[in-house]
């Protein structure tokens, strides 16, 4: 019985402890990483997943699954270091950097992600085209080297090796140049490829590079801020999903193996009791990734708003008046009249619940929460405000980024941090946008403004 106790880190005790003690206290699902000392002396990170299982009103055990993430703490570890040495690499060195995304159902079709300014200088394209144009490269690579780049990069890919090659390019104009392409795969924990980053330089003239330098420089810095942030991104998104996908699961498997256990004796009402835990945590589960693919679609372009004239004012009324707000939360819908204006109306149902949604999670139990819609400016104002804490001043410009999530106060509804962001991307899908203030009196003031062709309001 003792074993656990030895094995455990002396530098994660405390912290698993008090992990522990929230968990039985609170009454509430426990997830915790720590290490654990191996027989022969190694140690292993764990990710320990539990459900606090109650017989009656008692306690009974701690049901759950202990995740062996060694590797992937290691593989944040390189990532680090990786990044270390690439940010170094982007500020000493004239050259235009990329990534290219690979994608897993045909790794030879590269989407381009991220190119640097200096793919204007080097070929005359903006990198919004050379982004937004994903057969750019074939274009401007010249058709006397394409087959053989294509063949090199080939066995780079295989091979797991760099890529290094000399080839020419044509630009905007028209003029031929050489570039020297350096290039690496970068694979995820499980291996598989993820993406090349790599950097054009222009050997043309070694002369013009040396110019240029020094201007480079600056704009190099930017790029590496940009491919920080990038990087950011990406671990905070993996991150979310690591953590609040698997919490729902967790609750999920361990109520599903409660009800499958046969030395366990349950009533018709625990059962019952158990099974709609088991939905909730589903619907949970099913809304994260709903909202997930939701914001890839919206990333990707490839969702069109159907508009119909719709009173926006009758549509926040009733997903108000369908809202399951959780906590004892009062919903406070202060009525503007008829604002009917062309709009997607589901789109509209999905803004409105993910600030309702929002606000609950960022607001203590028992708080009130003020609803409104109004006519401004020939379109519409939707207006979410509570009492909560607010939102700093300083997060009231990226609060609307995917993945990006203020502390939370309450933990009835894990996210992934993308809500806020579908918020902002259905209202520029309109044309219009949102935006959050300070609350007079205190608290959150969140505000979606939809534009509207001579929107029309009445008392």
């Amino acid at each position: 019985p003792t074993l656990f106790d030895r094995c455990l880190h002396p530098a994660d005790v405390d912290r698993y402890r008090a992990a522990e003690l929230e968990s039985h206290e609170r009454g509430e699902s426990l997830s915790v990483e720590y290490r654990l000392r191996a027989r022969d002396g190694h140690e292993v990170w764990i990710r320990d997943e539990a459900t606090l299982v109650h017989e009656g009103d008692t306690a009974a055990f701690n049901l759950g699954v202990m995740l062996d993430i060694t590797v992937r703490k290691e593989t944040e570890a390189g990532l680090r270091e990786a990044e270390e040495k690439y940010r170094t690499l982007v500020e000493q060195i004239p050259a235009v950097t990329y990534i290219d995304e690979v994608p897993h159902d045909d790794p030879t079709d590269l989407t381009p992600v991220y190119i640097s300014p200096q793919i204007e200088t080097l070929l005359g394209y903006l990198p919004r085209e050379w982004v937004e144009d994903p057969d750019m490269w074939d274009r401007v690579a010249h058709p006397d080297d394409v087959e053989t780049v294509s063949a090199q990069a080939g066995q780079a890919f295989e091979s797991g090796t760099p890529l290094s090659i000399e080839y020419r390019m044509i630009t905007r104009d028209g003029r031929v140049v050489w570039v020297r392409e350096e290039a690496s795969l970068v694979r995820d924990e499980h291996g598989l490829p993820k993406f090349w980053q790599g950097v054009y330089i222009d050997i043309t003239k070694l002369k013009r590079a040396e110019e240029e330098l020094n201007n480079a420089l600056h704009r190099e810095r930017d790029a590496s801020e940009r491919l920080r942030a990038l990087d950011e991104m990406k671990n905070t998104f993996l991150q979310a999903v690591s953590h609040d996908l698997r919490t729902p699961l967790a609750a999920i498997l361990g109520l599903a193996l409660t009800l499958e256990r046969d030395d366990v004796e349950l009533d018709e009402s625990e059962v019952r009791d158990l099974a709609t835990r088991i939905a909730s945590n589903s619907r949970k589960l099913d809304r994260m990734v709903a909202d997930l693919l939701d914001l890839d679609r919206l990333t990707r372009g490839i969702i069109e708003p159907k508009l119909r004239d719709t009173d926006v004012g009758a549509l926040v009324r009733r997903v108000v008046d369908e809202f399951d707000m959780p906590g004892n939360r009062e919903i406070l819908l202060e009525d503007a009249g008829r604002v009917v204006i062309p709009v997607d109306a589901s789109k509209v149902e999905h803004i409105v619940e993910n600030l309702l949604m929002n606000t609950a999670r960022h607001t203590p139990g028992g708080s009130r929460v003020w609803v409104q819609v109004g006519a401004r400016d020939g379109g519409a104002l939707i207006t979410v405000e509570d009492e909560g804490p607010g939102v700093p001043e300083e997060l009231r410009d990226v609060i609307f980024d995917p993945f990006r999530q203020g502390p939370s106060i309450s933990s009835h509804s894990p996210g992934v941090g993308v809500g806020l962001a579908l918020v902002a991307r259905f209202a520029e899908l309109h044309g219009g946008r949102a935006w959050v203030e300070a609350r007079r009196g205190g608290g959150a003031s969140f505000r979606v403004f939809l534009p509207g062709a001579g929107a029309a309001a009445t008392d």
